[in-house]
C-alpha cells in the first residue's frame, strides 16, 4: 500500500527485501537475544540502496528519503544516526513504531543527521511509545530535527491495510509484557492521518526534483 501510495504522489519507491537473501522468513517470533539479524545490521542495506538510487539518472541524489516499520523503523533510527564519512546521507526519514527503549536510555548518543519523523500508537504494547517520546524530547531539546506523533488508543501495525480486527499475537515472545503476546490492530483514522503526515513531511523535506524513497 505504501509503495503504491508514494508512487501516486510522484515518488519513486524502492522496496527492500532484507530477509530472503539472508535465509530469514521472520523475526517476530524470535526472542531479541536469539535474533541473528539486528537493526544495526540493516544499516549497510540502507546505504547500498542509497548508492543504487544515486546511480539512476531519474533520481535527484540530494532528495532521497528513508522509510521503515517496526524492526525496519528501528533500522531507520540506526541508519539516520550513522552517516558514512565523506558520503552524503539521506535527506529525511520516517519511522513507524520503532523500538526506542535502548536509545532512550542514552539519548545523548542518538544524533540524527537529517529530519526525522516518528509515528506510533500510544497503546502499542510491542514497541512502546513512552521510550520514543523520551528520545524525541531529548533530541528536540538539543535543537535537532526530530518530531514524534502519537495516536491515542492505537496499537502496533495501525497503518496496515492487510490486517483486520484487533489481534493478540501470543507467538511473539517480546513486547511490554513478555510471554503474554502483543497486540496489532488497524485504525483507519490513524492510518489516513499518517499518510497525510508522511506526504507533507516529504514534501517539506524533499521539495523538488525526481525523488526516491526507500522502505
Amino acid at each position: 500500500m505504501w509503495g503504491e501510495f508514494l508512487s501516486q504522489h510522484g515518488y519513486m519507491a524502492l522496496m527492500l527485501d532484507r530477509f530472503t537473501s539472508r535465509g530469514i522468513r521472520a523475526l517476530c517470533t524470535q526472542k531479541f537475544a536469539d535474533r541473528a539479524l539486528k537493526e544495526a545490521d540493516r544499516v549497510g542495506d540502507a546505504y547500498a540502496a542509497l548508492a543504487y538510487l544515486r546511480s539512476r539518472s531519474d533520481v535527484d541524489a540530494q532528495r532521497i528519503g528513508l522509510l521503515g516499520w517496526s524492526h525496519g523503523g528501528g533500522s531507520v533510527l540506526a541508519t539516520i544516526a550513522a552517516a558514512l564519512k565523506g558520503n552524503m546521507g539521506y535527506a529525511a526519514a520516517v519511522a513507524f513504531y520503532p523500538g526506542c527503549t535502548s536509545k532512550s536510555k542514552a539519548p545523548q548518543k542518538f544524533r540524527p543527521y537529517a529530519p526525522l519523523l516518528l509515528l506510533i500508537g500510544e497503546a502499542d504494547d510491542w514497541t512502546p511509545a513512552a521510550p520514543c517520546k523520551v528520545l524525541a524530547a531529548a533530541v528536540a531539546a538539543r535543537g535537532e530535527p526530530m518530531h514524534i506523533v502519537t495516536y491515542p488508543d492505537t496499537f502496533h501495525n495501525f497503518d496496515s491495510p492487510g490486517i483486520t480486527g484487533k489481534r493478540v499475537r501470543t507467538e511473539v515472545p517480546n513486547g511490554v509484557h513478555p510471554g503474554r503476546g502483543v497486540t496489532t490492530a488497524p485504525i483507519q483514522e490513524a492510518r489516513e492521518d499518517a499518510k497525510k503526515r508522511v506526504i507533507q513531511f516529504f514534501a517539506d523535506q524533499l521539495p523538488t526534483g525526481a525523488r526516491g524513497h526507500l522502505q
